[in-house]
């Protein structure tokens, strides 16, 4: 079952929206909306597949509506309707699934529904495969997939600037994140994946990026933002053989 919101400020139009997502036992209606600010307010609050959205809306357009959620991030997916054809344009290039002319059909309504259910089946088929990935901190081509905050992220392997263990979890300190993303992942486990010419391990609590590093001393590092990170005395003979030999190589 999807669960789907329906937008229109036209309340006739509305209504009919409403009533051929009742009669598709593939949907849920979540909520039924006036305007896509009290759209934006549901699809804050509550988990949503697709929205079945109009474009000429006042205060706030459907287009704008979708721009706002892709700015944001993961949005639900976008079937747009109008009675408007010169919108078709801009409602594809913000990745609409489908476009409905009004009026529209229950058999136009139903394949637009195939259409979302098919787009929906191939993201969870991607988000299955990274998650395989994110189990086990895969990289691959110099991205690190990584499971945090309910998603699967593709780090660039360069963007990481060091690991840090939080007991059973650990934090992803990268330059493409404000906060550090924070994973069930073991400090092993992601110290397999993380190649090894360019990531090593200082600490039992932390890898860091060979290419951040600003200076060491006194066994500690500082790395080329200011973060300082203390270098574990069982680590600090193969770290300082490692930085010799990187000097020697340059």
């Amino acid at each position: 079952m999807l669960r789907v919101v329906a937008i229109d400020d036209e309340p006739l139009a509305l209504r009919q929206l409403v009533a051929y997502i009742r009669r598709m036992p593939e949907l849920t209606l979540v909520a039924q909306c006036q305007s896509a600010v009290e759209a934006a307010g549901v699809l804050a609050r509550e988990t949503v597949d697709a929205i079945f959205c109009d474009i000429n809306m006042p205060d706030l357009s459907g287009l704008d509506l979708v721009r706002s959620l892709l700015s944001g991030g993961e949005a639900p997916l976008v079937v747009f309707t109008t009675a408007y054809s010169q919108y078709a344009l801009e409602g594809f290039e913000v990745a609409a699934v489908d476009y409905l002319l009004k009026p529209f059909s229950i058999n136009d309504f139903q394949r637009a529904v195939n259409r979302v259910i098919e787009r929906k089946q191939q993201q969870a088929a991607l988000d299955e495969a990274k998650s395989q990935q994110a189990a086990e901190g895969a990289a691959t081509n110099d991205v690190l997939y990584l499971r945090a905050d309910h998603r699967t992220h593709a780090i660039a392997l360069r963007d990481i600037r060091y690991v840090q263990a939080m007991g059973e979890y650990l934090r992803v300190y990268a330059d493409s994140y404000a906060r550090p993303l924070t994973a069930l992942l073991s400090m092993k486990r992601i110290s397999e994946q993380l190649p090894p010419d360019r990531f090593m391990r200082i600490h039992r609590s932390y890898i860091l990026n060979l290419s951040r590093i600003a200076h060491f001393a006194k066994g500690r590092v500082t790395l080329t933002d200011g973060t300082e990170l203390p270098i574990g005395d069982s680590y600090r003979s193969d770290f300082e053989k490692r930085l010799k030999g990187r000097q020697g190589g340059e």
